[in-house]
């Protein structure tokens, strides 16, 4: 069972709450057009209106579950503040929650897309073999759907589709249009095409190989002239910053007869613990897929 992101409630509970909001989740998909295309690059089995419905159940018990707790909490505590920051702690919960739930496909989908060209070079590659050794291209497929990871489950796909009796293309069709991979989709249609008009499948394969290569190429490339200013940056706000900012702290409190309060330094090793995830995950995710 698909379990949504950040909700409150267990999945089941908030699927079954979604279909009392069909009406307004047909509204609210109207204004993600994309998300059609993300939910079928993700794998995620729910249709555009389905799945912003339950984004809808999830943001609403979600905001409804924060809202009772700070309500509680201000009668409780007597804190007039704390119930009147209540209305606005609900609403952001609402849109945050609606939103997260609503790109969480774009997430996966981009996910996939990172595994899926990891491999896809050497998937290729080997397709060509076997293509130039006289093997057909279903039994190239075939040998492709195996060791490769998530490429060879794509390629499985194929193989199963042209299995059931599915036409070559039409499950190339298919297939193509649920991939979230532009460098994958990119080979597929162009084995499409080669098939559509009867051109030498291998010269496009290897016409592929060569492109993908030189793609991978220039990714590595921008990624290693992206990391000098990204170095420079971690520097100035880990090393740098917090350093000379502690010691200019230290000789001022110094002068004013001051000691260092131990919240301000507890802040800062808070403060550099977050940036230092944030800014390994942020150069993580800009790594290219080798």
């Amino acid at each position: 069972m698909f379990k949504p992101p950040f909700a409150f409630l267990p999945p089941n509970v908030s699927l079954s709450l979604s279909h009392h909001f069909h009406s307004a989740g047909h509204f609210a998909s109207v204004f993600f057009p994309s998300l059609r295309e993300d939910l079928l690059q993700s794998e995620i089995p729910f249709s555009q209106i389905n799945y912003a419905a339950l984004a809808l159940s999830v943001a609403i018990t979600n905001a409804l579950a924060m809202g009772v707790l700070l309500g509680v909490l201000a009668i409780g505590l007597s804190n007039a503040l704390l119930g009147a920051a209540a209305g606005l702690v609900t609403f952001g919960v609402f849109f945050i929650s609606f939103l997260t739930v609503l790109y969480y496909p774009r997430i996966i989908a981009r996910k996939r897309a990172r595994e899926l060209e990891r491999n896809l070079i050497p998937a290729i590659q080997q397709l060509l073999i076997e293509i130039k050794s006289g093997v057909t291209l279903f039994n190239a497929m075939a040998s492709v759907s195996q060791d490769y990871g998530e490429v060879s489950k794509e390629f499985k796909k194929i193989v199963v589709k042209m299995n059931s009796g599915i036409h070559e293309l039409d499950a190339l069709s298919e297939v193509t249009e649920a991939n979230p991979s532009k460098s994958f989709r990119k080979a597929l249609w162009q084995i499409s095409n080669a098939l559509k008009v009867g051109s030498n499948l291998s010269g496009v394969l290897e016409n592929q190989v060569t492109v993908l290569t030189r793609e991978r190429i220039d990714q590595i490339r921008r990624y290693g002239q992206e990391l000098s200013p990204w170095t420079m940056m971690y520097m100035m706000a880990a090393v740098i910053m917090p350093s000379i900012g502690v010691a200019m702290l230290i000789v001022i409190m110094g002068f004013l007869s001051f000691s260092l309060p131990r919240v301000v330094l507890a802040a800062l090793w808070i403060f550099l613990a977050v940036f230092q995830l944030f800014f390994m995950n942020l150069v993580a995710s800009r790594r290219p897929a080798i």
